[in-house]
């Protein structure tokens, strides 16, 4: 038992659901979001409905593995910087929820201007407040613990932190290309940033 609430098995689940989540981002989602035209979305989403909703449920445990993640981190930095990360990453979980729920139970069932409306608003606070959140949440824990951090992660956390802001821009752009680019950027280094700080948290428990 003590074994799995060691912090770095915590960092280890978030690195893997968020692998996990960026496949089936690709391989489920990809054909039903933005990019392709409304009619071509429509017809994967109604033709795919289980592969759609499995990719949103493999995201929303992405998200709740990433809050855990920051929570073993804020914990062990401490401070007001710590506490704000906690609930700006929180609110992005909240945003986060609403709308793959969303995305699954209520856009395959709409058409025209409904289904174009509703895709936009979800595109951006999915992409653009969720995401621009977790950022942010990132940020802070970076201030907060950059004295104990080690160099590496330091280092990774720029880019990190600049892709995941891209990525924001891009969503409120309505720039589905740049969203793309800005996600292949992301996911890969955001997971990377995990890992580094994972290992240094096993190290620390030796």
């Amino acid at each position: 038992m003590r074994r799995m609430q060691r912090p770095s098995n915590v960092a280890w689940l978030a690195a893997a659901t968020h692998i996990v989540a960026s496949i089936a981002m690709l391989l489920l989602l990809r054909r039903g979001l933005p990019g392709f035209s409304d009619d071509e979305r429509l017809a994967y989403i109604a033709s795919h409905r289980a592969a759609w909703i499995g990719g949103w449920m493999l995201w929303q445990v992405a998200a709740i593995s990433l809050i855990a993640f920051y929570g073993v981190l804020a914990l062990r930095f401490r401070g007001v910087l710590s506490v704000v990360a906690i609930g700006v990453a929180t609110a992005g979980l909240a945003i986060d929820f609403v709308c793959e729920t969303r995305y699954i139970g209520v856009l395959p069932d709409l058409h025209g201007a409904a289904f174009a409306a509703l895709d936009r608003e979800l595109e951006v606070l999915i992409g653009y407040a969720a995401n621009g959140l977790y950022t942010v949440a990132l940020v802070l824990l970076v201030i907060a613990g950059w004295r104990e951090l080690p160099r590496v992660a330091l280092a990774l956390a720029g880019p990190v932190a600049a892709s995941g802001f891209a990525l924001a821009l891009a969503s409120l752009a309505h720039n589905a290309r740049l969203e793309t680019a800005t996600s292949a950027i992301l996911f890969p280094l955001f997971t990377l940033w995990i890992f580094v700080v994972g290992y240094w948290l096993r190290k620390s428990e030796s």
